[in-house]
């Protein structure tokens, strides 16, 4: 028995370790705002401008989504996803002319339809507690905070 309970501990501690390959939907359901853009070309960093305002994806049930960035609002969209794995597809949106922190978010969610190839690469979804990135075979990667 004093065998059984310190390998039956490692066991626990190495399974509570393991990080999830798949992302349940239930967990993508809130809203989300934008905290951080990494530029793949040049390696950096993009944190949010000083405004009043956030940019910010809601997730909604039945894979719908809507949301808005600094000067536009993003309403009727749809997603797929399989796993970790998420394709933004159709949504309809205000037409002002986005500043770099919102058009590199507009880039994240047209990842799919700025592809050449069919079917496109999917973004994939990490959700470590209350934050999300999605990553995608684009430019841009981002990081966002569930508010």
């Amino acid at each position: 028995m004093k065998k059984i309970l310190p390998v039956s501990l490692f066991f626990v501690f190495i399974l509570s370790g393991c990080r999830k390959n798949a992302t349940d939907s239930s967990e993508l359901i809130g809203s989300w705002k934008l905290i951080q853009v990494y530029d793949k070309n040049t390696g950096s960093m993009m944190f949010p401008p000083t405004s009043n305002m956030d940019i910010v994806l809601t997730f909604l049930d039945r894979n719908a989504f809507a949301g808005h960035t600094l000067r536009n609002s993003l309403t009727d969209g749809t997603y797929t996803q399989n796993g970790n794995e998420i394709n933004f597809q159709t949504f309809s949106m205000t037409k002002i002319a986005e500043d770099e922190w919102g058009s590199s978010f507009l880039t994240v969610l047209h990842a799919c339809s700025l592809q050449s190839s069919v079917p496109c690469s999917p973004s994939t979804i990490d959700i470590q507690g209350n934050l999300m990135n999605i990553h995608t075979p684009l430019r841009y990667d981002i990081t966002l905070k569930k508010i």
